[in-house]
């Protein structure tokens, strides 16, 4: 399980990167430079066909968001998301602290994949992360993530494949809609939401087919 929720937190950490990226850039963002932003701070090319960062309410909505995996990985999305809204907690910002009052986030499909040498696309994001994640931790005023008060999450699909075993490729539906989860606020938080996705993909498996194994399947991947 412990696998699972590290890549859920890869996925926070995503939006996390973008959210402050754009609160950040209130005054000059526009979309070509949040754009260019997260390809620095993540190694991604990144897709944005809308974005609207609300100068009267601590809101940043994006619209037809993607996320492309490295050339070495093939360079195909690993995350589609036709919607991502954030509303934040303006007085915690100002304090150093990166809270979100609620997070709205639809994922159509993330695609988790590895290369001919055995390395995944999230292990990567990991490395990119922890560096991202320091370089903000040395700037003038550091900010802290302090949780999310509310995630309304929707996720229909999870796609497992290797560049050198394409055979292999494998497709895990969780068709979760609008799910609401509450007070994450640190890695143990995610456990809820791992145990709704494990019962969401053991309901969308066809009849008579055995129980989708998660914990393996990550363990396997992300070894």
């Amino acid at each position: 399980m412990k696998r699972i929720l590290r890549w859920l937190l890869y996925l926070f950490i995503i939006v996390v990167v973008l959210a402050v990226a754009g609160v950040l850039l209130l005054d000059t963002v526009a979309k070509e430079l949040l754009q260019s932003r997260l390809r620095a701070e993540t190694g991604m090319d990144v897709r944005i066909g809308k974005l609207d960062i609300s100068l009267l309410t601590p809101t940043v909505a994006m619209e037809n968001l993607r996320l492309y995996s490295a050339p070495e990985f093939g360079g195909s999305p690993l995350l589609e998301v036709p919607d991502l809204f954030l509303e934040y907690d303006k007085e915690a910002l100002q304090n150093g602290k990166l809270r979100f009052r609620l997070v709205r986030l639809t994922v159509t499909e993330a695609d988790l994949i590895q290369n001919r040498q055995g390395v995944s696309n999230i292990q990567v994001i990991k490395v990119k992360g922890k560096a991202a994640a320091v370089a903000w931790q040395n700037r003038p005023k550091p900010i802290v993530f302090a949780g999310i008060d509310t995630l309304n999450l929707s996720f229909q699909k999870l796609r497992v494949s290797s560049l050198a075993e394409p055979g292999r490729a494998r497709e895990v539906y969780f068709n979760l809609t609008n799910q609401v989860f509450t007070n994450i606020n640190s890695t143990s938080d995610l456990t809820g939401i791992a145990v709704v996705l494990e019962g969401r993909a053991a309901a969308a498996s066809p009849p008579g087919a055995p129980p989708v194994d998660l914990e393996g399947l990550f363990r396997q991947w992300l070894r």
